[in-house]
């Protein structure tokens, strides 16, 4: 639900900050109105960590912001005494490149641990199967209410998974306490690296090469769980008061559960990968089409590239079509020859909203197999 924010009387919003430039537009966001959380729009945090057990009814609104309580409550699970309970909450949605971003005040109760991070899941677990980044744009102990930890975790994806790295920022030192007040805390998440911002001011860069880890959609969290040595509930609770996802360039891979398609009958997974180490489709059948549809959250000029994986026996005239608000092109590619990589096909206008697609037909003439895999609109002035 998107509305006018209105907040608590005994906080100051925190200086709303711009994303990294104007060709970045605002493609989702919540502002916590209304009598409860949005279940269409997020899950809940509900797993034992730590010392606590997170629990949906923590999650509440209060003066149109979301307020997690902390809470002095008896858990058993697993065998496992839990003695406080924590929460939060998940997007439904999931995102790809773009800025992230969340106004967001700490509690003041010594033994937290406040968090908005990045990472494919639904709450009931955070080392479920699936996730293969994990973007931290704040790790914030409440006893040490001035230092901002943030980084990465790069998992193998699968459950109960084990970490392939964790490159992390230096931490960020506060001249005034995450408790005092609102700030807002923002990472930009982009092709090679994710940037890191506070109050608006960039303080770190993390390289995530996409020849080397996963590119894989993440879930939103906004969650506190106990972790201290001295717990204390009641008192303030973990307040976001805001949160937005802005996008500037569109990028459509195959396995997104959206603006990716297929017609024809023979498709099939392939062992090849491609950008991002994202596994290939193929078809080797003629006249067979995967169309990449972007859902654009504003008009304006987009350059269009396709991402070709060289294979000898891929199709050697493949026909590649952007229709664009204005203009229509197709250009023929050889996919035998040359290097693995990003491929032009130029410079196109597209309206708001469904109104353009980039679509790889398999040439009814010429052998070879198509090889499908992304798509990308690089936003332009």
């Amino acid at each position: 639900m998107l509305s006018t924010l209105v907040l608590a009387p005994t906080l100051h919003q925190a200086a709303h900050a711009a994303p990294p430039s104007s060709l970045y537009g605002i493609a989702w966001e919540d502002t916590f109105t209304g009598a409860a959380v949005d279940e269409t729009r997020w899950y809940f945090r509900r797993d034992a960590k730590l010392k606590s057990f997170q629990k949906k009814e923590n999650a509440v609104i209060v003066n149109d912001q979301l307020n997690i309580l902390l809470k002095n409550e008896t858990n058993v699970v697993d065998g496992i005494t839990y003695n406080y309970t924590g929460g939060g909450v998940i997007s439904k949605q999931q995102f790809g490149y773009g800025y992230f971003e969340v106004q967001a005040r700490t509690t003041s109760n010594p033994g937290w641990h406040s968090a908005f991070w990045m990472m494919a899941g639904d709450g009931h677990d955070t080392y479920a199967a699936g996730r293969w980044l994990e973007i931290d744009q704040f790790e914030i102990e409440t006893g040490a209410p001035k230092v901002i930890q943030s980084g990465l975790n790069i998992w193998d994806g699968v459950e109960d998974g084990a970490s392939l790295g964790a490159p992390r920022c230096p931490n960020k030192i506060l001249t005034t306490s995450s408790a005092d007040d609102l700030h807002t805390y923002g990472a930009d998440w982009r092709e090679g690296a994710i940037d890191y911002y506070f109050d608006g001011v960039k303080y770190c860069t993390v390289a995530y090469p996409t020849n080397t880890y996963r590119q894989d959609p993440v879930n939103i969290w906004l969650t506190i769980i106990a972790n201290g040595a001295q717990v204390v509930t009641g008192g303030t609770p973990q307040i976001f008061d805001s949160v937005r996802f802005y996008k500037r360039d569109q990028y459509i891979m195959n396995d997104r559960p959206y603006g990716y398609s297929e017609s024809g009958g023979g498709w099939a997974d392939s062992t090849l990968t491609g950008f991002g180490k994202i596994p290939q489709r193929y078809s080797c059948t003629p006249g067979d089409t995967a169309t990449f549809a972007p859902g654009f959250n504003q008009s304006g000029n987009y350059q269009v590239y396709i991402y070709k994986v060289v294979h000898p026996n891929a199709d050697t005239q493949a026909e590649i079509t952007v229709h664009g608000a204005t203009s229509t092109s197709t250009t023929s590619v050889n996919f035998t020859t040359g290097s693995s990589g990003w491929i032009d096909l130029g410079q196109f206008y597209f309206n708001y909203g469904n109104s353009g697609t980039a679509q790889y037909v398999k040439n009814t003439v010429r052998s070879g197999c198509q090889r499908s895999g992304a798509v990308k609109f690089v936003r332009v002035p």
